[in-house]
């Protein structure tokens, strides 16, 4: 709705226009009445109406007089002024101040309702025309903003240019701060919640003169006026927590004591950016004076306190005795280092990718029967750069540790061997051979049969004789006959299972079902 006040000093006729027609249907509502000049000046200025019916002859200040008060202060309102006969000449001096007409007195209802439908139509027009002067100007500061921020104004912007700009952004000030922050959202995610962000954060922050909020995708970017007894902290007014279902990580630039360092405090902010693989997400972090040669010394730091030699072999040693625990030690170690370091996701990434592919080569060469060769782990390598953030990698890695773990554990000889004979046990009746089961643990027959001596003390066939005697013991003593026995143990030929029976037992299988239990 938009807003009506009605000026007039006799209380007959403002009580009259208010209730004169119903407001709400031409889209306005009366927000106020005033009985003189001053007291109407007062409430346009509190008020701020869009629109105001003015009696031209008022004692102390006239209806014109009011008009030219307005309009001197550039007020946009909309006039239509109320006169009498005897006031006609008067009231054409109005129309000098830009009042959109004049009505007789007593107000004829018609003559009201097509002046209110007329000016409700221009306020339309005019509030589309201002909309899109408002965007067309956020527009070419934003874009002049980020000229300066990206250090890509060059020469066309001097001190007094941008002394002016700053003005009219309230960035009044010598000293300046860049704040970039990155919403924690997937490539997926609704570009309209970050939106909602940076148009909250910039009401806030133009409401105080605090800052300019500009877009820097896929950050949303902050020109802020730096108060150096203040602090960053105490006067930064967003939070890592403002997004409503999703946290931002910020990083704040170094200050700069003059426009032309506003580029600088970007890249320094830029740096900070980079360590959010490390810090995680919602993490306040302001760059140092020396953030990139501090960046470089911390790598070498790395190489000097966990030499990635020595981190690859703890980590191969814990794999290779099915230590999962201490595999998950030393990676936990490594990446608290790196997180205490604020070393960039580029570097980290690297440096656990080079770790794990040494401790995994050196794996597969100490255990070819399990790790068929290196290549076997190139997915896992691979997928360390697909990583969001440390924690993330760390949940990852300590995932493909404890999978490594329980695939050699699975593979191991004693493992292999005890599922060899856990499978006879249950599956003596069939036809097995020593190639059916090599072909099922994929393993070649020759080494599968000499695993298998070696930690039964048996050849294959003699340990499967074995496992169905002791069977063909048990159905014989459930008064089961020779021949019943022989088949459902896996023997075809009741002389062949004679044989067998004999050799083992000592005793023909008839013999030993005549004895007494």
């Amino acid at each position: 709705m938009y807003k009506v006040l009605i000026v007039d000093d006799e209380p007959a006729i403002r009580e009259g226009m208010t209730t004169l027609i119903t407001w709400e249907n031409y889209g306005f509502e009366v927000c106020g009445t005033a009985a003189n000049g001053r007291e109407a000046l007062e409430k346009a200025n509190r008020l701020e109406p869009d629109l105001m019916l003015v009696d031209i002859r008022m004692p102390g200040m006239t209806g014109l007089e009011l008009i030219e008060q307005l309009r001197e202060k550039d007020g946009q309102c909309h006039i239509l002024i109320l006169s009498g006969y005897s006031d006609f000449d008067y009231a054409r001096k109005a129309i000098g101040y830009r009042v959109d007409g004049y009505m007789l007195k007593p107000v004829d209802e018609d003559e009201l309702c097509e002046n209110l439908e007329r000016i409700r139509d221009s306020l339309i027009t005019e509030k589309e025309q201002l909309r899109r002067h408002e965007a067309d100007m956020a527009w070419r500061n934003e874009q002049i903003i980020q000229s300066v921020v990206t250090g890509t104004s060059g020469e066309t912007l001097d001190e007094a240019i941008w002394h002016s700009i700053a003005k009219r952004l309230g960035l009044e000030g010598d000293s300046f701060q860049v704040v970039l922050a990155e919403p924690d959202i997937d490539e997926d995610g609704d570009l309209g919640r970050i939106g909602l962000l940076k148009r909250k954060w910039s009401r806030e922050l133009k409401a105080n003169n605090q800052g300019f909020v500009f877009g820097m995708e896929p950050y949303i970017g902050i020109l802020m006026r730096y108060d150096a007894e203040a602090g960053v902290g105490r006067q930064l007014p967003i939070r890592p927590d403002d997004g409503e279902d999703f946290t931002v990580f910020i990083s704040v630039g170094e200050p700069a004591a003059s426009f032309q360092q506003i580029h600088h405090s970007y890249e320094t902010a830029l740096a900070g950016l980079k360590r959010r693989f490390a810090l995680g997400s919602g993490i306040v972090y302001a760059a140092d004076s020396n953030g990139i040669h501090k960046q470089r010394l911390q790598e070498d730091n790395v190489q000097q306190e966990l030499p990635l030699e020595e981190q690859a072999d703890q980590l191969f040693y814990a794999l290779d005795i099915g230590s999962k625990d201490n595999a998950e030690r030393t990676v936990m170690a490594v990446a608290q280092w790196m997180k205490e370091a604020r070393l960039d996701e580029e570097y980290v990434k690297s440096y656990f990718a080079q770790m794990m592919s040494a401790a995994f080569g050196k794996l597969a060469l100490a255990n070819p029967k399990t790790y068929t060769s290196v290549q076997s782990f190139a997915p896992a390598i691979s997928d360390i750069f697909r990583q969001k953030s440390l924690s993330a990698l760390v949940e990852y890695l300590n995932r493909t540790m404890e999978q490594t773990v329980r695939y050699a554990a699975e593979r191991s000889p004693e493992t292999i061997v005890k599922q060899m004979e856990e499978f006879m046990r249950r599956n003596f009746s069939e036809n097995l051979k020593l190639e059916t089961m090599a072909e099922l643990f994929n393993y070649n027959s020759g080494y599968l049969g000499k695993l298998f001596k070696t930690h039964t003390g048996d050849y294959f066939n003699t340990y499967l004789d074995k496992v169905r005697i002791e069977k063909a013991k048990e159905l014989l003593a459930q008064g089961l006959k020779v021949h019943q026995a022989a088949e459902k143990v896996g023997y075809a030929s009741v002389d062949y299972f004679h044989t067998k029976f004999k050799k083992y037992e000592g005793a023909s299988p008839s013999a030993f079902k005549g004895r007494p239990s």
